[in-house]
């Protein structure tokens, strides 16, 4: 038989030591990726439900009593703070409590500024000062913030061209047989508040808008019927408070259905918010002002009567605007006005506009609005009253 072979104890305590090494580094190198694999990356926020579950992501800001998570496999996440046992951000955050009011002039050691680790119906703020974070109740925290854009928003002086919002809608219609006919519908309605956030102190606000009918119906044998009436205006609002602003205004106004060529007005005066909510907005305002009509005849009064004379007047605007947000994302809004004479008092004025929008594919809505004029002082041949409806396909600008 041969011999046997026999490996020097040494030998085998070394070899035994080096397998042994090699198991313990595969299986900690398997553990390790376990570990990563559970847990969160480097920056990576975690939310923890009240029932345990747990999403990693990033926390985007927060409103009232609903926190919004953004999650890589879930998208966009609203929740309310009732549900939410556990959240840590990485990145910093501002802490706006509710009652405080905030401006321009506030300083930063008055607003709770860090990271955010919110558990037990508290909120810890942990900024760089190393000081101990304030807790706060998530009850009273009406908004948190990320602090870059916090900053943003509360330092920096808008260019003219920001913040803007409104929309854009228009309709037509075309008719081609015995009778020929076209008709269509124009409405641009935009608005500017600075600042664009209902946390801050309102300064001021801009609007304009701007709708335009115009329709021709034309049959053989027979004189064209033309139908064309335009309205457009602007405003200026400076807040003086969080609700009361001083304004100045100016209208413009085409009816050719009423006679009136154009009538301006230009004023100034004061307006103030009754109802301010994230709902809701009703404002109620006044003005005095300049105002100038000139009129046309009416083309089927044969034989053709003379212009009725223009007219300037010194008088005011009394108007209130509503607006309305319902659920499903629609929303309503409604405008009135009646403008009186001074100088003149049979030469007044009123209208009343309102529109609903429904929101169909992300920024396409379809649009009902409804428009009444009313001109007590018309040329001979005109009717007092001039009512107008449309519908039309409308676009959000932001």
């Amino acid at each position: 038989m041969p011999k046997s072979f026999h490996v020097p104890d040494p030998l085998f305590a070394s070899i035994r030591l080096a397998l042994v090494a090699l198991v313990m580094f595969c299986g900690s190198d398997r553990a390790s990726l376990a570990l990563g694999a559970d847990a969160p990356k480097p920056g990576t926020d975690v939310l923890v439900f009240s029932n345990g579950d747990q999403l990693t992501g990033t926390f985007l800001h927060s409103s009232g009593d609903k926190v919004v998570f953004h999650s890589d496999n879930a998208g966009d996440i609203t929740v309310g703070w009732d549900k939410v046992k556990d959240l840590r951000t990485t990145k910093k955050f501002a802490v706006i409590q509710k009652g405080q009011k905030l401006n321009r002039k506030t300083p930063d050691s008055a607003i709770a500024q860090g990271t955010i680790h919110a558990a037990g119906g508290e909120i810890q703020v942990q900024s760089d000062a190393g000081a101990a974070p304030p807790s706060i109740p998530t009850k009273n925290a009406d908004y948190l913030i990320d602090e870059s854009a916090f900053q943003t928003t509360l330092r920096r002086e808008p260019s003219f061209f920001h913040g803007w919002d409104g929309s854009i809608t228009g309709g037509a219609a075309f008719v081609q047989a015995t009778q020929t006919s076209h008709n269509s519908n124009v409405g641009i309605a935009l608005a500017r508040a600075i600042p664009g956030v209902p946390w801050l102190t309102p300064r001021n606000r801009t609007t304009a808008t701007f709708t335009d009918i115009y329709g021709k119906v034309h049959q053989p044998g027979t004189r064209d019927t033309k139908t064309s009436i335009f309205h457009g205006d602007v405003e200026r609002d400076e807040y003086l408070t969080s609700r009361f602003y001083g304004l100045v205004d100016a209208s413009w106004d085409h009816n050719y259905s009423q006679g009136l060529s154009l009538q301006q007005i230009y004023g100034g005066g004061a307006g103030y918010s009754v109802i301010m909510s994230k709902k809701q907005q009703l404002d109620a305002k006044a003005d005095v002002h300049y105002e100038h009509q000139s009129f046309s005849a009416d083309p089927y009064i044969v034989p053709l009567p003379a212009v009725q004379p223009s007219t300037s007047l010194v008088g005011s605007s009394f108007g209130e605007s509503y607006m309305r947000k319902l659920p499903a994302g629609l929303l309503f809004n409604e405008a009135g006005v009646i403008n009186i004479s001074y100088n003149d008092t049979n030469a007044y004025s009123s209208n009343v506009a309102g529109g609903l929008v429904f929101p169909v594919y992300k920024r396409l809505s379809f649009n009902l609005g409804a428009v009444d004029n009313y001109l007590n002082n018309p040329p001979t041949g005109f009717k007092k009253n001039s009512f107008q409806f449309t519908a039309g396909v409308g676009y959000t600008l932001r």
